[in-house]
């Protein structure tokens, strides 16, 4: 079973115990996380109608909270001495996706 989930204005295709990469939610180092589910590809059937989408979700663990590779920008203007750099780091979180779960009375 293939999930698309929401994550922050991102959105993850997912399987049961794959490992992604997301910008950092609300969650610390070892406890669960749900994530909202946007669309399920059951074997041929593909789900997207929002009262069925309720009964899924997507339980993940927080694997770590660590920063992504350093970006470096440099601007340098001939002749005049200006030189300028910058560097950007982004925060991740490492989330493990443990279960993709349905409840069945909302079939």
């Amino acid at each position: 079973m293939i999930v698309f989930v929401r994550c922050g204005n991102t959105q993850l295709k997912v399987q049961e115990g794959d490992t992604v990469s997301v910008f950092p939610l609300k969650g610390v180092e070892g406890n669960q996380v749900t994530l909202p589910v946007v669309a399920v590809l059951d074997g041929e059937n593909l789900v997207v109608e929002e009262k069925k989408l309720a009964s899924y979700r997507v339980r993940c663990e927080v694997l770590e909270i660590t920063k992504g590779e350093k970006i470096y920008s440099f601007r340098k203007k001939p002749k005049t001495g200006y030189k300028r750099g910058v560097g950007h780091r982004d925060r991740l979180m490492k989330l493990k996706v443990i279960r993709i779960e349905r409840s069945e009375t909302d079939s």
